[in-house]
């Protein structure tokens, strides 16, 4: 027996379970049978040997890929590294999820995801490592969650591909290897959904509540970006539990209440708190974790009545790099970028520049503000030039096999159906939303949706194999779906000058396949072929292999090429080793790499502090990064993130310096990268470069390594100019 008949018989084995278990029982599927999605599921029973090997081996291969580029991040989105760091170091730092050890600022997102970071560094030790490990497990673990709960409902093969297309997914996959939120976000929204599917299945209050209580715990992780799977919950328990439809009513109000409180109770104990006991609210301008919360990250951002960024001296950037236009870039030897590109801002060439190929020109230019913006509104923006590579490449079978499973169960009420609504409307809600939004959409905002996309691919992918077993004409929408398919795939590569042989290859295998689905749906209805169990199950592996080369490639592509810490994007192209390279010249990941020795400035600080609250004070969040980050160091971030938020006047400055709070003030004139200038009057530190003493650089700036960027060079190939660091000594001068 050769090894491709042995693998065979696994994958068939492993999926052919569904036609036994879970009660689906053994039924004739002649042309006058009732479609398998309307048989009422039975008691789920062991699972097959081979079955659990083939999870098994997606989970691994999943948390294989989640870690792959660990090693090139460093410490990923150094702004939450940092703040992990200060968490770690009180009670009242790890609630508030202060940005700096003194309490000054929080950061700009609720806490529940940075809580498990901490965690993790207290167990394994403050390292970059620790930090990602949460990530690289949450990613494995949604995998694993998202086929134990098909399993029971649709299936061993809804379950098996679905679980594949959320390993290998090309956004989940990049943003697991990142410490960004949204990993635990997607685990937490993704044991919700399974939650309330297995809640209509077996009709208990206490997996509802469960499920409602999770997706709480999103939201305590990043907002109203929880807020698309939350619908579903209800919707399908609503409509499909096996309970009388009052009680069902009655468990859906008592769910819903504890969704909500959930969901704000750390919102209200934050605002509920005096603002001088607690951090400022980082990224807002009045103080409330509401407008963070609803405002800001809300309304504001999907009705685009801002750019993303607090207004003040840094809206210009954020102005420019949405409006960048699209360069033409030649990578130099080495994988540098022109120099043409300083005046972008360094998150965005951080994240690689990809090439799009021009059919006109035949030129590869770049897409500007990459990683900031996400195309155009409309409805094909899921599978446009900015996001069709993210995420795109699986929307139309998805949708498709969504509406010919709703078709197929009549939507009568049955667990299976309920499963279609958690997920469905968790996908349709998160993908609308995406779809319209007007201000800044991160392509990483993508992940949010990956688990119910695939899901639907996984439950499409089943319903076809009925359908066509049965030889019924809704197998033709399965046939049209492997066609569409094909060819989105070949639209969305063939926009990118990248192995261009790839994706001829893996079209036709789609097209080949799309050929014999139609052929053997022809056969089987004129009585002319049993297209049995065996070679179902072989055709449905094998069309489910080819839908998914495109984006596993793409995925190996992205990792090879290297992943941004801050901003995640699947970028496989040459031009990603700016990614990488920026990952790596700076050895805390920030935004912007301060001209100095930073254990010197430690050292000095150390020694000279004399039991200030604040060891040193800085405008904006990306110099503090650097600070904090090897040293714990309590470091107030004056202006927030970026430099902008109210948090304190120039005179409330100056008292913090009168009452020993605050001493030295570490700050640069020139704008640059993510720093705004301080020589305006009304920025509140532009008193201290006036009237604080200059601190010899002779007596911080000692032992400069070599891969410091130097004031007027470039801070990493095709990044700003660095600035000139002062360090400031105001004792006295108030």
């Amino acid at each position: 027996t050769s090894i491709g008949d042995v693998l065979l018989e696994v994958i068939v084995d492993s999926l052919q379970a569904d036609w036994v278990e879970p009660g689906i029982g053994r039924i004739d599927l002649g042309l006058e049978q009732v479609h398998p999605a309307t048989v009422e599921p039975g008691p789920v029973r062991n699972r097959s040997r081979h079955e659990r090997f083939v999870i098994i081996a997606i989970v691994a291969v999943a948390a294989v890929l989640n870690g792959w580029g660990s090693s090139s991040v460093g410490w990923g989105n150094a702004y939450y590294s940092a703040a992990v760091r200060s968490m770690g170091s009180s009670w009242h730092n790890f609630f508030y999820a202060s940005f700096d050890a003194g309490g000054y600022v929080s950061v700009d997102k609720p806490p529940f995801a940075l809580w498990v970071q901490v965690v993790s560094s207290k167990i394994f030790g403050y390292s970059r490592y620790s930090l990602l490990l949460p990530e690289v497990l949450a990613g494995a673990a949604a995998v694993w969650l998202l086929w134990w709960g098909l399993r029971r409902t649709w299936g061993a093969t809804a379950a098996i591909i679905g679980a594949a297309v959320l390993a290998v997914m090309p956004i989940n996959v990049v943003v697991n290897n990142s410490n960004n939120t949204d990993s635990m976000l997607v685990l937490l929204m993704t044991v919700a959904a399974v939650g309330a599917i297995e809640a209509v299945r077996i009709g208990r209050l206490r997996w509802l509540i469960a499920a409602c209580l999770l997706a709480g715990s999103a939201m305590t992780t990043k907002m109203l970006a929880a807020a698309p799977v939350m619908p579903g919950l209800l919707i399908g328990y609503v409509w499909c539990a096996p309970l009388r439809w009052k009680v069902r009513i009655r468990q859906v109000a008592i769910a819903t209440l504890v969704l909500v409180s959930a969901g704000l109770w750390w919102f209200v104990a934050v605002q509920s708190t005096a603002a001088g006991a607690r951090p400022y609210v980082g990224s807002t301008q009045t103080n409330s974790v509401f407008e963070l919360a609803f405002e800001r990250n809300g309304v504001d951002q999907v009705g685009g009545a801002g750019t993303g960024f607090p207004a003040g001296p840094v809206a210009s950037v954020a102005s420019a790099v949405s409006a960048a236009p699209a360069t033409s870039v030649s990578p130099r030897p080495g994988g540098d970028v022109p120099t043409h590109l300083d005046g972008l801002s360094p998150a965005v060439l951080e994240i690689g520049l990809p090439a799009v190929k021009n059919n006109a020109t035949r030129q590869s230019n770049t897409i500007g503000g990459l990683g900031f913006t996400s195309g155009e509104p409309g409805v094909a923006r899921l599978i446009d030039l900015q996001l069709g590579g993210q995420i795109g490449w699986l929307v139309p079978f998805a949708v498709i096999g969504a509406i010919a499973s709703v078709w197929a169960t009549r939507l009568r009420p049955s667990p299976r159906l309920g499963a279609l609504l958690v997920l469905g409307c968790w996908f349709g809600a998160g993908a609308i939303v995406f779809s319209f939004t007007k201000g800044v959409l991160h392509p990483y905002y993508m992940s949010g949706i990956g688990p119910p996309l695939a899901g639907l691919v996984g439950i499409g992918a089943a319903t076809f194999r009925f359908d066509l077993v049965a030889g019924r004409l809704w197998a033709l929408a399965g046939v049209a779906a492997l066609g569409l398919t094909a060819w989105n795939e070949w639209t969305i590569w063939r926009r990118f000058d990248w192995r261009t042989w790839f994706i001829v290859v893996a079209a036709v295998f789609v097209a080949g396949c799309t050929v014999l689905a139609f052929v053997a749906l022809v056969l089987v209805r004129r009585r002319r072929m049993d297209l049995g169990r065996r070679r179902s199950v072989a055709l449905a592996a094998t069309s489910a292999v080819a839908m998914m080369l495109a984006p596993a490639m793409w995925t190996q592509g992205s990792l090879q090429a290297g992943v941004s810490g801050a901003v995640p994007f699947a970028h496989p192209l040459a031009a990603g080793i700016v990614a990488r390279t920026g990952n790596e010249i700076t050895p805390n990941g920030g935004f912007q790499f301060p001209s100095i020795s930073v254990p010197s400035l430690v050292a000095y600080l150390r020694g000279h502090r004399h039991g200030t609250r604040w060891a040193v004070a800085v405008q904006s969040a990306a110099p503090a990064e650097e600070i904090i980050i090897p040293s714990g160091e309590p470091v107030m971030a004056v202006g927030g993130f970026i430099g902008s938020d109210p948090i304190a006047t120039s005179e409330q400055l100056r008292q913090k310096v009168r009452d020993g709070e605050v001493r030295y003030f570490f700050l640069s004139a020139t704008a640059g990268g993510l720093i705004p200038s301080l020589l305006r009057s009304d920025v509140p530190v532009a008193w201290v470069i006036k009237e604080c003493a200059v601190v010899p650089v002779s007596g911080w700036g000692r032992d400069v390594v070599e891969d410091t960027a130097r004031p007027g060079t470039q801070a990493f190939p095709g990044g700003p100019l660095a600035a000139a660091f002062q360090l400031y000594d105001c004792k006295g001068r108030t």
